[in-house]
Protein backbone atom coordinates (compact mmCIF):
# COMPACT_ATOMS: atom_id res chain seq x y z
CA UNK A 1 0.00 0.00 0.00
CA UNK A 2 1.36 3.47 -0.97
CA UNK A 3 0.05 6.45 0.73
CA UNK A 4 0.22 9.79 0.28
CA UNK A 5 -0.43 12.92 2.46
CA UNK A 6 -1.93 16.24 1.52
CA UNK A 7 -1.72 18.38 4.92
CA UNK A 8 -4.71 20.86 5.19
CA UNK A 9 -3.09 23.57 6.86
CA UNK A 10 -5.59 26.27 6.48
CA UNK A 11 -5.09 29.55 8.71
CA UNK A 12 -8.18 31.71 9.24
CA UNK A 13 -7.94 35.48 8.71
CA UNK A 14 -4.93 37.31 9.97
CA UNK A 15 -5.70 40.52 10.74
CA UNK A 16 -3.16 43.06 10.31
CA UNK A 17 -5.09 46.09 10.65
CA UNK A 18 -4.00 48.16 13.39
CA UNK A 19 -6.11 49.21 16.68
CA UNK A 20 -7.76 52.64 16.26
CA UNK A 21 -5.66 54.48 18.69
CA UNK A 22 -6.55 57.93 20.22
CA UNK A 23 -3.11 58.85 20.81
CA UNK A 24 -0.19 59.11 18.87
CA UNK A 25 2.73 56.43 19.95
CA UNK A 26 5.50 57.17 21.27
CA UNK A 27 3.57 59.96 23.76
CA UNK A 28 2.87 59.90 27.21
CA UNK A 29 -1.38 59.03 27.08
CA UNK A 30 -2.98 61.60 29.09
CA UNK A 31 -7.04 60.74 29.79
CA UNK A 32 -7.56 63.96 31.75
CA UNK A 33 -8.85 65.72 28.83
CA UNK A 34 -11.85 62.65 29.56
CA UNK A 35 -13.00 63.97 32.22
CA UNK A 36 -16.37 65.53 31.55
CA UNK A 37 -15.56 69.53 31.75
CA UNK A 38 -11.78 68.81 31.74
CA UNK A 39 -11.72 68.50 35.34
CA UNK A 40 -12.03 71.97 35.68
CA UNK A 41 -13.29 72.98 39.01
CA UNK A 42 -16.48 75.10 37.89
CA UNK A 43 -18.21 75.45 41.52
CA UNK A 44 -17.19 78.28 43.82
CA UNK A 45 -14.46 77.36 45.92
CA UNK A 46 -15.48 76.02 49.70
CA UNK A 47 -13.59 75.47 52.59
CA UNK A 48 -11.60 71.93 52.13
CA UNK A 49 -12.26 68.96 54.39
CA UNK A 50 -10.02 66.11 56.34
CA UNK A 51 -9.54 63.72 53.29
CA UNK A 52 -8.72 60.87 55.46
CA UNK A 53 -11.78 60.46 56.82
CA UNK A 54 -14.00 60.87 53.62
CA UNK A 55 -11.80 58.36 51.98
CA UNK A 56 -11.99 55.70 54.30
CA UNK A 57 -15.81 55.88 54.79
CA UNK A 58 -15.77 56.00 50.87
CA UNK A 59 -13.94 52.78 50.70
CA UNK A 60 -15.52 50.97 53.70
CA UNK A 61 -18.68 51.58 51.08
CA UNK A 62 -17.06 50.13 48.57
CA UNK A 63 -15.60 47.03 49.86
CA UNK A 64 -18.78 46.07 51.29
CA UNK A 65 -20.44 46.13 48.16
CA UNK A 66 -22.29 43.33 46.15
CA UNK A 67 -21.21 44.52 43.11
CA UNK A 68 -19.76 47.98 41.23
CA UNK A 69 -20.77 49.54 37.97
CA UNK A 70 -18.20 51.23 36.20
CA UNK A 71 -18.42 53.38 32.70
CA UNK A 72 -15.50 55.62 31.03
CA UNK A 73 -11.98 54.92 29.48
CA UNK A 74 -9.05 52.22 29.72
CA UNK A 75 -5.55 52.05 28.62
CA UNK A 76 -3.10 49.50 28.70
CA UNK A 77 0.03 50.33 30.59
CA UNK A 78 2.59 52.21 28.72
CA UNK A 79 3.40 54.50 25.88
CA UNK A 80 0.93 55.25 23.02
CA UNK A 81 -1.77 52.50 24.37
CA UNK A 82 -4.97 52.90 22.43
CA UNK A 83 -7.56 54.58 25.07
CA UNK A 84 -11.04 52.14 24.88
CA UNK A 85 -14.48 52.41 26.57
CA UNK A 86 -15.54 50.14 29.16
CA UNK A 87 -18.63 49.47 30.47
CA UNK A 88 -18.43 46.67 33.10
CA UNK A 89 -20.04 45.52 36.14
CA UNK A 90 -18.33 43.38 38.48
CA UNK A 91 -19.93 41.43 41.73
CA UNK A 92 -17.74 40.99 44.95
CA UNK A 93 -16.38 37.27 43.71
CA UNK A 94 -14.88 38.67 40.61
CA UNK A 95 -18.16 37.48 38.00
CA UNK A 96 -17.99 40.63 35.42
CA UNK A 97 -20.69 41.20 32.21
CA UNK A 98 -20.34 44.46 29.77
CA UNK A 99 -19.04 45.96 26.88
CA UNK A 100 -15.66 47.04 26.07
CA UNK A 101 -15.28 49.00 22.77
CA UNK A 102 -12.23 49.65 20.39
CA UNK A 103 -12.93 52.52 17.94
CA UNK A 104 -16.35 51.74 16.87
CA UNK A 105 -16.50 47.99 17.31
CA UNK A 106 -17.60 46.68 20.39
CA UNK A 107 -18.13 43.37 22.25
CA UNK A 108 -19.89 41.80 24.86
CA UNK A 109 -17.10 40.86 28.17
CA UNK A 110 -17.58 38.28 30.35
CA UNK A 111 -15.57 36.89 33.56
CA UNK A 112 -16.47 33.89 35.09
CA UNK A 113 -13.87 31.96 37.66
CA UNK A 114 -10.88 34.07 36.42
CA UNK A 115 -11.71 33.30 32.54
CA UNK A 116 -12.36 36.40 30.54
CA UNK A 117 -14.64 36.07 27.22
CA UNK A 118 -15.40 37.92 24.25
CA UNK A 119 -18.13 37.99 21.82
CA UNK A 120 -17.76 40.63 18.78
CA UNK A 121 -18.61 40.84 15.21
CA UNK A 122 -16.28 40.02 12.64
CA UNK A 123 -14.91 43.73 12.55
CA UNK A 124 -13.51 43.85 15.82
CA UNK A 125 -11.12 40.71 15.44
CA UNK A 126 -9.85 42.16 12.06
CA UNK A 127 -8.37 44.57 13.78
CA UNK A 128 -7.02 42.02 16.55
CA UNK A 129 -3.42 40.27 16.04
CA UNK A 130 -4.53 37.34 16.02
CA UNK A 131 -3.84 34.46 13.07
CA UNK A 132 -5.50 30.96 14.05
CA UNK A 133 -6.56 27.93 12.27
CA UNK A 134 -10.08 28.59 13.74
CA UNK A 135 -10.03 32.50 13.84
CA UNK A 136 -12.92 32.48 11.01
CA UNK A 137 -15.09 31.15 13.58
CA UNK A 138 -14.95 33.91 16.22
CA UNK A 139 -17.45 36.59 14.74
CA UNK A 140 -20.22 35.96 16.88
CA UNK A 141 -19.29 33.69 19.42
CA UNK A 142 -17.81 33.71 22.69
CA UNK A 143 -13.91 33.83 22.66
CA UNK A 144 -11.72 33.16 25.11
CA UNK A 145 -9.01 36.09 25.01
CA UNK A 146 -5.82 36.62 27.60
CA UNK A 147 -6.00 38.78 30.00
CA UNK A 148 -4.48 42.09 29.38
CA UNK A 149 -6.74 41.56 26.32
CA UNK A 150 -9.12 44.57 27.73
CA UNK A 151 -5.87 46.31 29.86
CA UNK A 152 -6.76 44.84 32.84
CA UNK A 153 -8.60 41.76 34.24
CA UNK A 154 -11.96 43.34 35.42
CA UNK A 155 -12.69 40.67 37.94
CA UNK A 156 -9.29 40.37 39.69
CA UNK A 157 -8.65 44.42 39.89
CA UNK A 158 -12.32 46.24 40.06
CA UNK A 159 -14.00 43.71 42.19
CA UNK A 160 -15.07 46.12 44.92
CA UNK A 161 -12.81 44.50 48.09
CA UNK A 162 -9.90 44.31 45.71
CA UNK A 163 -10.51 47.80 44.20
CA UNK A 164 -10.67 49.38 47.75
CA UNK A 165 -7.92 47.47 48.70
CA UNK A 166 -5.74 48.57 46.08
CA UNK A 167 -7.16 52.76 46.79
CA UNK A 168 -6.33 52.02 50.22
CA UNK A 169 -3.26 50.76 49.13
CA UNK A 170 -2.32 54.18 47.46
CA UNK A 171 -3.47 56.44 50.45
CA UNK A 172 -4.04 60.19 50.65
CA UNK A 173 -1.78 62.31 49.32
CA UNK A 174 -3.01 65.42 51.20
CA UNK A 175 -4.29 65.80 53.68
CA UNK A 176 -7.27 68.07 52.90
CA UNK A 177 -9.99 66.99 50.15
CA UNK A 178 -11.61 69.94 48.38
CA UNK A 179 -14.96 70.28 47.05
CA UNK A 180 -15.49 70.55 43.20
CA UNK A 181 -18.23 70.66 40.95
CA UNK A 182 -18.36 66.76 39.54
CA UNK A 183 -20.94 67.25 36.19
CA UNK A 184 -23.49 69.17 38.57
CA UNK A 185 -22.95 66.97 41.64
CA UNK A 186 -20.81 68.82 44.73
CA UNK A 187 -17.92 66.17 45.74
CA UNK A 188 -14.78 65.70 47.33
CA UNK A 189 -11.81 65.50 45.59
CA UNK A 190 -9.08 63.10 46.90
CA UNK A 191 -5.54 63.37 45.92
CA UNK A 192 -3.79 59.69 46.22
CA UNK A 193 -0.79 58.53 46.16
CA UNK A 194 1.50 56.91 43.49
CA UNK A 195 1.16 59.06 41.15
CA UNK A 196 0.29 63.17 40.19
CA UNK A 197 -2.61 61.53 37.89
CA UNK A 198 -4.18 59.65 40.89
CA UNK A 199 -7.08 60.93 42.44
CA UNK A 200 -11.17 59.98 43.38
CA UNK A 201 -14.31 61.89 43.42
CA UNK A 202 -16.25 61.07 46.67
CA UNK A 203 -20.05 62.41 47.22
CA UNK A 204 -20.05 65.16 49.87
CA UNK A 205 -22.85 63.85 52.00
CA UNK A 206 -22.24 60.53 53.98
CA UNK A 207 -22.32 57.54 53.59
CA UNK A 208 -19.40 58.87 51.57
CA UNK A 209 -19.28 57.04 48.41
CA UNK A 210 -16.91 56.99 45.16
CA UNK A 211 -18.12 58.34 42.45
CA UNK A 212 -15.03 58.64 39.75
CA UNK A 213 -11.59 57.82 40.00
CA UNK A 214 -8.66 58.46 37.93
CA UNK A 215 -5.52 56.24 38.40
CA UNK A 216 -2.75 56.31 35.92
CA UNK A 217 -1.36 52.66 36.94
CA UNK A 218 -3.76 50.11 38.26
CA UNK A 219 -2.37 47.48 39.35
CA UNK A 220 -3.93 44.63 42.18
CA UNK A 221 -3.19 45.57 45.54
CA UNK A 222 -2.25 41.72 45.99
CA UNK A 223 -0.14 41.19 42.78
CA UNK A 224 -2.75 40.32 40.14
CA UNK A 225 -5.31 36.81 40.80
CA UNK A 226 -2.02 35.14 38.92
CA UNK A 227 -4.48 32.21 38.76
CA UNK A 228 -4.12 31.06 35.37
CA UNK A 229 -5.40 27.62 34.80
CA UNK A 230 -4.63 24.50 32.88
CA UNK A 231 -6.63 22.70 30.35
CA UNK A 232 -8.53 19.13 29.75
CA UNK A 233 -6.67 17.06 28.10
CA UNK A 234 -7.02 13.88 25.82
CA UNK A 235 -7.90 11.57 29.42
CA UNK A 236 -9.82 13.86 30.45
CA UNK A 237 -7.79 14.81 33.07
CA UNK A 238 -6.92 18.62 34.30
CA UNK A 239 -3.30 20.30 35.29
CA UNK A 240 -2.49 23.29 36.93
CA UNK A 241 -0.62 25.81 35.67
CA UNK A 242 2.09 28.27 36.87
CA UNK A 243 1.04 31.35 34.76
CA UNK A 244 0.94 34.49 36.54
CA UNK A 245 -0.91 37.74 35.37
CA UNK A 246 0.54 40.46 33.61
CA UNK A 247 1.38 42.52 36.73
CA UNK A 248 2.88 39.45 38.39
CA UNK A 249 5.19 39.20 34.88
CA UNK A 250 6.36 43.29 35.81
CA UNK A 251 3.94 44.83 33.27
CA UNK A 252 1.94 47.97 33.84
CA UNK A 253 -1.38 48.53 35.09
CA UNK A 254 -4.12 50.07 33.16
CA UNK A 255 -4.79 53.64 33.09
CA UNK A 256 -8.51 54.13 33.62
CA UNK A 257 -10.86 57.04 33.94
CA UNK A 258 -14.34 55.39 35.30
CA UNK A 259 -17.64 56.70 36.53
CA UNK A 260 -18.42 54.20 39.65
CA UNK A 261 -21.90 53.15 40.78
CA UNK A 262 -23.48 50.41 42.84
CA UNK A 263 -26.07 48.23 40.68
CA UNK A 264 -29.68 47.41 41.82
CA UNK A 265 -29.51 44.16 43.71
CA UNK A 266 -31.89 42.65 40.23
CA UNK A 267 -28.63 43.73 37.87
CA UNK A 268 -26.25 41.57 40.20
CA UNK A 269 -28.34 38.69 39.68
CA UNK A 270 -28.95 39.33 36.30
CA UNK A 271 -24.61 39.00 35.53
CA UNK A 272 -25.06 35.95 37.14
CA UNK A 273 -27.78 34.51 35.15
CA UNK A 274 -26.30 35.50 32.33
CA UNK A 275 -22.67 33.80 33.15
CA UNK A 276 -24.73 30.37 34.04
CA UNK A 277 -26.26 30.29 31.02
CA UNK A 278 -23.12 30.92 29.09
CA UNK A 279 -21.52 28.18 31.37
CA UNK A 280 -23.79 25.72 30.68
CA UNK A 281 -24.78 26.27 27.17
CA UNK A 282 -22.14 28.14 24.96
CA UNK A 283 -18.22 28.41 26.76
CA UNK A 284 -17.67 24.47 25.67
CA UNK A 285 -17.99 25.51 22.03
CA UNK A 286 -15.99 28.87 22.83
CA UNK A 287 -12.55 29.14 20.71
CA UNK A 288 -9.30 30.36 22.52
CA UNK A 289 -7.33 33.69 21.43
CA UNK A 290 -4.63 33.33 23.78
CA UNK A 291 -2.14 31.49 21.35
CA UNK A 292 -1.14 31.67 18.32
CA UNK A 293 -1.35 27.74 17.08
CA UNK A 294 0.14 26.42 13.96
CA UNK A 295 1.63 23.10 12.91
CA UNK A 296 5.46 23.09 13.57
CA UNK A 297 7.13 21.32 10.03
CA UNK A 298 5.27 19.35 8.50
CA UNK A 299 2.47 16.42 8.77
CA UNK A 300 3.02 12.88 8.64
CA UNK A 301 0.72 10.13 7.34
CA UNK A 302 1.61 6.69 8.33
CA UNK A 303 -0.23 3.49 6.54
CA UNK A 304 0.55 0.07 7.08
CA UNK A 305 -0.75 -3.25 5.05
CA UNK A 306 -4.43 -3.80 6.23
CA UNK A 307 -5.79 -0.21 6.27
CA UNK A 308 -4.47 0.99 9.52
CA UNK A 309 -3.66 4.62 8.89
CA UNK A 310 -2.04 7.50 11.54
CA UNK A 311 -2.11 11.17 11.06
CA UNK A 312 0.32 13.16 13.28
CA UNK A 313 2.02 16.27 14.08
CA UNK A 314 3.40 18.63 16.16
CA UNK A 315 1.36 21.89 17.68
CA UNK A 316 3.09 24.58 18.68
CA UNK A 317 2.88 28.43 20.36
CA UNK A 318 4.15 30.62 17.27
CA UNK A 319 2.89 33.46 19.72
CA UNK A 320 6.36 35.03 20.33
CA UNK A 321 6.29 35.19 23.48
CA UNK A 322 3.16 36.49 24.06
CA UNK A 323 1.05 33.91 24.58
CA UNK A 324 -0.62 32.68 28.09
CA UNK A 325 -1.99 30.03 30.00
CA UNK A 326 -2.56 26.48 28.72
CA UNK A 327 -5.01 26.05 25.53
CA UNK A 328 -7.35 23.13 24.79
CA UNK A 329 -6.31 22.21 21.29
CA UNK A 330 -7.95 19.21 19.08
CA UNK A 331 -6.55 18.27 15.81
CA UNK A 332 -9.46 16.73 13.44
CA UNK A 333 -8.26 14.67 10.50
CA UNK A 334 -9.49 12.91 7.86
CA UNK A 335 -8.76 10.25 5.09
CA UNK A 336 -9.86 9.91 1.83
CA UNK A 337 -9.80 6.98 -1.06
CA UNK A 338 -12.20 7.22 -3.82
CA UNK A 339 -12.75 3.12 -3.19
CA UNK A 340 -12.67 2.82 0.36
CA UNK A 341 -14.46 6.32 1.36
CA UNK A 342 -13.72 8.55 3.75
CA UNK A 343 -12.93 8.30 7.94
CA UNK A 344 -12.16 10.79 10.46
CA UNK A 345 -10.65 10.89 13.80
CA UNK A 346 -9.64 13.61 16.16
CA UNK A 347 -7.32 14.14 19.57
CA UNK A 348 -7.36 16.67 21.84
CA UNK A 349 -4.27 17.51 23.85
CA UNK A 350 -3.29 20.80 26.00
CA UNK A 351 -0.80 23.29 24.69
CA UNK A 352 1.10 25.62 27.30
CA UNK A 353 2.11 29.16 26.15
CA UNK A 354 5.38 29.32 24.42
CA UNK A 355 5.45 25.33 24.31
CA UNK A 356 5.00 22.31 21.75
CA UNK A 357 2.47 19.49 21.60
CA UNK A 358 2.89 16.37 19.89
CA UNK A 359 -1.36 14.51 18.21
CA UNK A 360 -2.18 12.19 16.38
CA UNK A 361 -4.86 9.75 15.80
CA UNK A 362 -5.53 6.59 13.62
CA UNK A 363 -8.09 5.20 11.49
CA UNK A 364 -8.26 1.52 10.00
CA UNK A 365 -9.92 0.43 6.75
CA UNK A 366 -9.60 -2.89 7.76
CA UNK A 367 -9.25 -4.64 4.70
CA UNK A 368 -9.70 -8.13 3.94
CA UNK A 369 -6.49 -10.14 3.26
CA UNK A 370 -5.92 -10.95 -0.34
CA UNK A 371 -4.10 -12.89 -3.11
CA UNK A 372 -3.52 -10.29 -5.14
CA UNK A 373 -2.21 -6.96 -3.44
CA UNK A 374 -3.37 -4.00 -4.26
CA UNK A 375 -2.24 -0.26 -3.50
CA UNK A 376 -4.58 2.15 -2.40
CA UNK A 377 -3.73 5.94 -2.13
CA UNK A 378 -4.77 7.66 0.94
CA UNK A 379 -5.21 11.20 1.21
CA UNK A 380 -5.59 12.96 4.97
CA UNK A 381 -5.94 16.58 5.60
CA UNK A 382 -5.49 17.63 9.34
CA UNK A 383 -6.73 21.00 10.64
CA UNK A 384 -6.26 22.51 14.51
CA UNK A 385 -8.71 24.19 16.61
CA UNK A 386 -8.99 25.51 19.91
CA UNK A 387 -11.68 25.31 22.71
CA UNK A 388 -12.39 27.66 25.34
CA UNK A 389 -13.60 25.85 27.98
CA UNK A 390 -13.52 21.81 28.82
CA UNK A 391 -17.07 20.16 29.78
CA UNK A 392 -15.56 19.35 33.09
CA UNK A 393 -14.92 23.36 33.82
CA UNK A 394 -17.45 24.41 32.68
CA UNK A 395 -20.13 22.24 34.90
CA UNK A 396 -17.47 23.59 37.67
CA UNK A 397 -17.85 27.57 36.69
CA UNK A 398 -21.37 26.40 36.71
CA UNK A 399 -21.63 25.36 39.96
CA UNK A 400 -19.30 28.02 41.38
CA UNK A 401 -21.47 30.87 40.15
CA UNK A 402 -25.00 28.84 41.23
CA UNK A 403 -23.23 29.19 44.71
CA UNK A 404 -22.86 32.93 44.44
CA UNK A 405 -25.90 33.73 43.29
CA UNK A 406 -27.32 31.89 46.25
CA UNK A 407 -25.28 33.49 48.86
CA UNK A 408 -25.78 36.81 47.36
CA UNK A 409 -29.96 35.58 47.46
CA UNK A 410 -30.02 34.49 51.07
CA UNK A 411 -27.85 37.17 52.82
CA UNK A 412 -29.92 39.71 50.88
CA UNK A 413 -27.46 40.93 48.65
CA UNK A 414 -24.27 40.60 50.34
CA UNK A 415 -22.12 38.75 47.94
CA UNK A 416 -19.62 35.67 48.74
CA UNK A 417 -16.80 34.71 46.96
CA UNK A 418 -16.96 31.49 45.34
CA UNK A 419 -16.00 28.04 47.75
CA UNK A 420 -14.49 26.14 44.29
CA UNK A 421 -10.71 25.60 44.29
CA UNK A 422 -8.96 28.79 42.30
CA UNK A 423 -9.08 28.32 38.50
CA UNK A 424 -4.99 27.90 39.68
CA UNK A 425 -6.15 24.65 41.78
CA UNK A 426 -9.16 23.39 39.48
CA UNK A 427 -6.89 23.39 36.67
CA UNK A 428 -9.52 22.99 34.30
CA UNK A 429 -9.80 25.30 31.37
Amino acid sequence: MSSRLWSGRPLGYAAAAAAVALVAAGCSLDLSDLRPGGGEQTQEEAAPVEAAPVLEGALKRLEAADAIAVQGKVAAGGEGEGVNDAALTVTSAGTVQGTYQEGENEAEVLEAEGRVFLKAPDEFWLDQNIANPDSDQYAGSWVRVAKEQLGLDPGAQLAPAELAATLEGMGAASDEAQLEDLDGTPAYRVDLGGGDENRVWISEEEPYTLLRMEIENLSTGSGGSGDEEGSEGSEGEESPSDDASAEDAGGSGARVQFNLSEPEAADVEGVYDTAIAAAEDELTSSRDARIELNWQGQIDLQCQTGGACTVSGTAEDVSDGGGEGKVIVKMNATFKNDELGEKKCDSTEVLSAGGTVDMSCSVDYALEPSTEPKDYEINATSVLSTQGLSKKSAGKVADALEKQKKALSESGGEDAPSQEESPAEDGGN
